[in-house]
């Protein structure tokens, strides 16, 4: 026995009698429907099914006193995409109606004490670079204190770092945990993501997805985003110092592209004030590596509006751990093999990685409950005003964390840490809210 019943949209369903009750998203328009109960709509048995109605000849119009002003439909805007006849909801109705997986995203908060614990233990008295270099080359045998000279006498104040860095003993400083040329940061990074997309696998139940969906989102982010990004960030520097005139859509590129390598250069600068700084991080660092970590989303919800806001929190997990734990590959090659302690590995390959999952996972959210304004034919700047109201939080919250972290500010830096997860879960909980509203259809009848 079958229980039929359809959206307001058109779109039919079948479902088991023993779902009676149950909530599912129709996947041609979005709104959430209720599996009536057996009595409320029609049965089909061992392959019969209830006839369409005969239209029959016009009704009278209703009396004006049954109908409220809610009932009015106001003309559909530009129709989400619907999916392929006898294609299935991605709601699994035989998952449990709540699990504590369901809340498991929890987790994410314990992989910031990582960065408590570096922030809590940092002094203002911890040593330089050039304290630490000093006190190796004076623990150093004679012979390597005579390498190092002779390096500054050839090159003067042209010697590289990893000249000086190969000359020491085990090509690393005095407490250092790795040396300069290994490639112990690459398992590291691998350790990180598996763990990492473990734990999105094991999140929300109740959402039908494949390993290999989130391993390709977190892989094209951590390589073609990563690659996207590094080219937006050159091309906006070569614009620095260049003007151009005329009009037309190719010179509103220039001058957004030069703002962007302007915000760079306020970001890196070390003398630019707070504000500034907040500026330079936000619409630089923030923009353009939120909207790389957020292509995946988007390319879907153009072109589909199947995906609820559960599978739009995995896919946004996946691409921030990929951009964080290819990020994090990066620096440990060029700042940390060498020169720092071990603990900077675990603040980057755990909690920087956490961070950049939540601030995507939030984008992701927002995009599902947004995904009407970046749908359909529009003109590029609507599109592109849509696409910036859907990053602009975590956009923010990103660049207000570097800008702390630059200034020092490294407790204000790990409240704003802190909000970022309560922004997440907040987009949770209220998505997880909204999905099990009644239908709106239903609602206007009452």
């Amino acid at each position: 026995m079958a229980i039929s019943f359809s959206c307001s949209c058109g779109k039919s369903f079948r479902a088991k009698d023993e779902h009676a009750g149950r909530r599912l998203k129709c996947p041609g328009c979005g709104v959430v429907l209720a599996v009536p109960l057996l009595g409320e709509a029609g049965v089909a048995e061992d392959g019969y099914h209830l006839a369409e109605p005969d239209p029959g000849p016009a009704a009278e119009p209703a009396p004006a006193m049954r109908f409220g002003p809610r009932a009015e439909v106001a003309p559909p805007a530009t129709p989400r995409p619907r999916s392929a006849p006898g294609e299935e909801p991605r709601f699994d109705p035989e998952a449990p109606p709540s699990s504590l997986r369901e809340y498991l995203y929890w987790a994410l908060l314990l992989a910031l004490i990582p960065l408590v614990v570096s922030v809590l233990s940092r002094t203002k008295e911890s040593s330089t670079f050039v304290d630490r270099f000093k006190a190796t080359i004076e623990k150093a045998p004679p012979e390597v204190q005579q390498r190092i000279a002779q390096l500054f006498e050839t090159k003067g104040e042209g010697v590289e770092l990893e000249d000086l860095l190969t000359a020491l003993p085990g090509h690393r400083l005095a407490e250092a945990h790795l040396p300069r040329d290994t490639g112990m940061h690459w398992i590291y990074g691998a350790l990180a993501a598996t763990v990492f997309w473990v734990l999105a696998l094991a999140m929300f139940p109740r959402e039908k997805r494949t390993p290999g969906h989130l391993l390709s989102v977190g892989l094209f982010t951590g390589t073609l985003g990563i690659v996207l990004l590094l080219v937006v960030q050159y091309l906006a520097a070569a614009t620095q110092g260049v003007w151009i005139r005329g009009r037309g859509i190719v010179v509103l590129l220039f001058y957004i592209a030069k703002f962007i390598g302007f915000s760079y250069a306020s970001a890196s600068d070390p003398d630019t004030s707070f504000a500034l700084s907040v500026l330079g991080f936000t619409c630089g660092v923030g923009l353009c590596e939120e909207l790389c970590k957020a292509l995946p989303l988007i390319g879907y919800y153009r072109r589909d509006a199947q995906m609820g806001w559960r599978g739009a929190c995995l896919w946004g997990l996946a691409s921030g751990i990929g951009f964080g734990v290819a990020e994090g590959i990066m620096y440990s090659a060029r700042y940390y093999n060498g020169i720092t302690s071990g603990g900077i590995y675990l603040v980057r390959f755990v909690s920087c990685v956490a961070l950049h999952a939540i601030w995507t996972a939030a984008i992701g959210i927002t995009m599902w409950r947004r995904q009407e304004t970046i749908q359909g034919d529009r003109e590029w700047p609507d599109y592109a005003l849509a696409i910036l109201r859907i990053l602009a939080v975590p956009m923010v919250l990103h660049g207000l964390y570097d800008t702390l972290l630059k200034k020092d500010l490294d407790l204000w830096a790990l409240a704003v840490g802190a909000a970022s997860f309560a922004w997440f879960a907040w987009q949770v909980e209220a998505a997880r809210t909204q999905a099990n509203e009644p239908p709106k259809a239903l609602r206007a009848w009452a």
